[in-house]
């Protein structure tokens, strides 16, 4: 039987978080999801700023708390700085369970494409309007500049584009259950 774990899975856009995080909770049955891009779905009218940013951490805080209070371990897809992943740790201490944190990565024009990619397919459209391209590379260009100026101490950094899927969640529940 596992421990009780937060494990954070972090790291700039199209690095596979999402991917990962999901075939995660699909591999542990008894975790729970917790994913940024979902809580901010729920937000009405969700504007990227720092009033609605810090209430979607708040719920998503909350959210932890509960799983972990009631014996569930969480696999939490993130975009965070050093102070969030101290926040996370104090978290994991007070319920006692064990912490880890991975930062996916890949090359910078490997993470664009898939950006492009999976737009493509949530447009179903086989070509992306240059607007739409204008605004993904804004996007991409701001988050990629957070992760140079964010960097994070005592993390595992996976590089997406050397494993598979497979390879890089089965690397990750290993961890967990040593």
């Amino acid at each position: 039987m596992m421990k009780k774990f937060l494990v954070l899975i972090d790291g700039p856009m199209g690095s596979g978080k999402t991917t990962t995080s999901k075939l995660i909770n699909q591999k542990l049955p008894d975790s729970a999801r917790i994913a940024l891009p979902d809580i901010k779905r729920l937000v009405p009218n969700f504007r990227e700023n720092m009033k609605t940013l810090a209430v979607v951490r708040e719920v998503m805080r909350a959210m932890i708390e509960k799983y972990l209070e009631n014996g569930v371990s969480v696999v939490l897809e993130q975009i965070t700085s050093t102070d969030g992943v101290n926040t996370l740790k104090q978290i994991a201490e007070t319920h006692n369970v064990d912490f880890y944190v991975f930062r996916l990565t890949a090359p910078k024009d490997i993470r664009l494409q898939r950006v492009y990619d999976r737009t493509k397919e949530m447009m179903a459209v086989s070509e992306l309007p240059q607007s739409k391209i204008d605004e993904l590379n804004g996007y991409f260009e701001l988050n990629d500049q957070f992760y140079i100026d964010n960097p994070l101490k005592a993390v595992e950094i996976i590089d997406t584009q050397k494993l598979d899927l497979d390879q890089r969640t089965d690397m990750i529940i290993s961890r967990l259950s040593a």
